[in-house]
């Protein structure tokens, strides 16, 4: 292990057998165009109190030789083979081994702003949180622009305490690499990747949010998620891969649902209402989506059975007391409740024309400085 000297500038060994403050996750399947960036994107900042724990999903290109070529050189990166079970697995056998004091799960396509760990550092020392939820930008043809949690993070308060107090949290992207995760508490909760994917972390952003009793919000942009990648989880495999949602979002209302009505304290109604609406616009979201440089990620020949299998769900998880929200979301709430797919299909052209103005809405925000950690107070 290697530490930082105290001008925080080169890495030193580091001495005794403390465990390091962040423990770095990265599932890895050829990757080989893009995780020795990833990996500089770490390595080469101040703050090493870190270890790295890449789990290669048995790769069939060179991205296996790059990590044992790394390995040699930096006694943090440790590699870890495993099955092509996906990176819900790698993530898990990950997080099994990891030593850190917090978990931050990274993909290996991606990249970490200049200055984040440090910024990352300081917080997590200065507030003990036990989810630390991070900005971040979007990566497209080595463009940063603006990232779609943006919005939603500059809501927050700065106050410490659990999602009771914000459930609009709710509303950042459901993944894992937005999250940084205290590991005494993310293996108290029993949080599991699903094997299956894509959305195979939607169960464990969910769980870590709903059961953190301490959230803290840093409005600084510490990620790099890169868009548009060829064979990436979202964009290729399975044509049917994206019904594996209905399974991810039945597991999260389930649970949520018995702590809601049992009258966990920490999961008081309006919570769950707001669970819900996250639930049936995620879903919705996946319906609607068309990739610039992709196909749409539901088949056409699939779309009524995700439909239908939408409108199950809404149906099965509507607590008494749920009330649409106003505006174009209602109206698209009101014909899922209604079943009428016919309805939903003559919303679709205005819902393009909306997405269109909400995507340039965020390019005229882009933010000058590419890739600095900038506070955003």
């Amino acid at each position: 292990m290697r530490g930082v000297d105290s001008a925080g500038g080169t890495p030193t060994a580091r001495t005794g057998s403390a465990p390091p403050l962040l423990s770095i996750v990265i599932p890895v399947y050829n990757l080989d165009a893009y995780i020795s960036s990833c990996l500089d994107t770490i390595t080469g900042q101040d703050f090493a109190d870190i270890e790295i724990i890449a789990v290669d999903g048995c790769s069939t290109d060179n991205t296996r030789d790059l990590l044992e070529k790394r390995q040699l050189d930096d006694a943090r990166l440790t590699l870890i083979p495993a099955d092509k079970r996906g990176p819900g697995h790698a993530r898990n056998l990950g997080a099994d081994q990891a030593q850190g004091s917090y978990l931050w799960f990274v993909d290996g396509d991606d990249e970490v702003a200049p200055g984040a760990l440090s910024a990352i550092a300081a917080r997590l020392r200065s507030e003990r949180p036990d989810v630390l939820v991070i900005d971040h930008d979007d990566l497209d043809a080595g463009r940063l622009t603006r990232g779609q949690d943006h919005a939603v993070i500059a809501r927050d308060a700065g106050v410490c305490g659990p999602l009771a107090h914000r459930p609009w949290l709710l509303d950042i992207r459901l993944v894992s690499w937005n999250k940084v995760i205290r590991r005494e508490f993310y293996v108290g909760s029993g949080a599991r990747f699903l094997d299956e994917w894509p959305h195979e972390d939607v169960p464990v952003s969910c769980r870590v949010l709903l059961r953190a009793e301490r959230i803290s919000v840093l409005r600084d942009v510490c990620y790099h998620f890169r868009k548009e990648r060829p064979g990436s989880a979202t964009k290729s495999g399975d044509p049917r891969r994206h019904l594996t949602v209905f399974a991810a979002w039945q597991q999260v209302l389930a649970e949520a649902r018995k702590d809601a009505l049992g009258g966990a304290p920490g999961l008081p109604v309006h919570v769950y209402h707001a669970l819900f609406e996250r639930a049936v616009w995620h879903c919705s979201s996946i319906l609607d989506a068309r990739p610039e440089s992709s196909a749409p990620y539901i088949a056409a020949d699939d779309r009524k059975e995700f439909f239908d299998r939408l409108a199950d769900l809404y149906a099965t998880f509507r607590l008494p007391g749920y009330r649409r929200p106003g505006g174009f979301r209602g109206a698209k709430f009101a014909i899922i409740a209604a079943r009428s797919y016919p309805a939903y299909t003559a919303l679709e052209p205005l819902n393009r024309r909306r997405n269109e103005l909400l995507r340039r809405a965020r390019s005229r925000r882009h933010r000058t400085g590419r890739g600095q950690v900038a506070a955003r107070s």
